[in-house]
């Protein structure tokens, strides 16, 4: 059996560090709760008692996704209709038609007969199902809603879908108008300019500025592209051994949070993700701890998460939660005043409805005001490449008619 290491606060406030064997993090955490005590970092014995587990990565793409979804609704019917879980579940896999899913569910249902439940068995599959569906599964069965948390999943899902789908409209053209551009610009570098340099060879005064440029980029590319190839990819790899360091991502993420247009869009992107997911974790009777543990976790940008981690310890210190969402730098005042207004009159998920609502609606103008204002950025600056192309071809042009028209 796995054994972890884990630091958890007890009932009268101490912070104590103990060693636990468990089949998985989730019996870990039922064990301290057991005691009174609140779960706070939880290890792998395996990982080394100084590196925190990470939250896990699901794999695949859109096709994967799709029918992450269909499965989840599928199930929710299974589970409403009373349908035994196992006969469900096979009946489910046949129709699947994404067949890295239809195994999954075939080691699932093996796990289901062997003695496990559905929220363990699914566990067991971290690259098919994110932590935030087998925490939330794990919940809903043990307060008997399986049926309302397989529906809140679903739509959970979907929006998130919807999401991504929207993003990805709006930046295809933009994409689409740079790599036009980086081709073109490299055919004319590559076999255009050169046909030019002999021309401007036989220049007996000196070149323009942009003309040398030109020519001098050129002849790097043709003369050197493997040197060029070579540092690209040093400095691709580069790149990413410096954003591996939480520090270098959490400056990055707020500097992202920060931009006039792109910020707001993130912004709102990440609160409706953030209201979604504590709104189901809480739903699905998670305690409120473990739920902004399992929220924070989700959160891809560091600036935020951070925010949420504070959040954590600010309940697990024993403020409420409103206090702990005052006490954020990132979460915007709506969302403090108006999670405090739900805590205090008791309307917690009509408030969470509510901002679910608003974040997603402002989300929409968010893309819509980008896709606007990309459109003339990209014919400005293609307008600027072409512009500058035309200086240096024709200004030695220019200067030897001038030349010629003098002599």
């Amino acid at each position: 059996m796995p054994t972890f290491h884990v630091e958890f606060a007890t009932s009268n406030g101490k912070r104590v560090k103990e060693t636990f064997d468990a089949a998985n993090e989730r019996a870990v955490f039922s064990k301290i709760e057991s005691r009174g005590g609140t779960p706070i970092r939880v290890t792998p014995a395996k990982a080394g008692a100084g590196k925190a587990s990470r939250i896990r990565k699901t794999k695949g793409g859109k096709a994967m996704r799709r029918a992450l979804l269909d499965f989840t609704h599928q199930m929710a019917a299974v589970a409403e209709s009373g349908i035994p879980i196992i006969a469900g579940l096979r009946a489910v896999g046949e129709q699947t038609g994404f067949p890295p899913l239809r195994a999954a569910i075939g080691r699932i249902v093996g796990r289901i007969e062997g003695g496990r439940t559905l929220a363990d068995a699914v566990d067991a599959e971290p690259e098919m199902f994110p932590e935030i569906y087998a925490k939330t599964l794990a919940a809903g069965e043990s307060a008997g809603k399986v049926p309302e948390v397989m529906n809140s999943l679903a739509g959970y899902i979907e929006q998130e879908n919807e999401t991504r789908s929207q993003i990805k409209s709006a930046l295809t053209y933009p994409l689409l108008v740079v790599i036009t551009l980086v081709l073109a610009t490299a055919v004319l570098l590559v076999f255009v300019v050169p046909q030019f340099k002999e021309l401007f060879a036989k220049f007996d005064s000196e070149l323009p500025l942009p003309t040398k440029i030109l020519l001098g980029t050129s002849d790097a590319i043709i003369n050197h592209y493997i040197l060029i190839a070579i540092g690209l990819t040093g400095a691709y790899f580069a790149m990413r051994h410096v954003l591996s360091f939480r520090s270098v991502r959490a400056w990055l993420d707020m500097q992202f949070l920060r931009l006039p247009v792109f910020g707001n869009l993130l912004i709102g992107v990440y609160m409706v993700r953030f209201i979604e997911l504590l709104d189901l974790l809480i739903r699905a009777a998670l305690p409120i701890t473990n739920a902004l543990r399992v929220t924070s976790d989700s959160m891809t940008n560091e600036a935020l998460r951070s925010d949420v981690r504070g959040m954590l310890r600010a309940v697990e210190g024993g403020r409420s939660l409103t206090d702990a969402f005052s006490r954020t730098r990132w979460l915007t005042p709506l969302v403090k005043r108006m999670l405090a207004i739900g805590e205090q009159s008791g309307r917690t998920d009509q408030i969470f409805d509510y901002l679910r609502k608003y974040y997603a609606q402002q989300t929409q103008r968010s893309i819509k005001m980008m896709s606007t204002l990309v459109e003339p950025i990209m014919v400005v600056s293609l307008a600027a490449v072409v512009l500058f192309f035309a200086l240096a071809i024709f200004m030695p042009m220019w200067k030897l008619l001038k030349l010629v028209g003098t002599a």
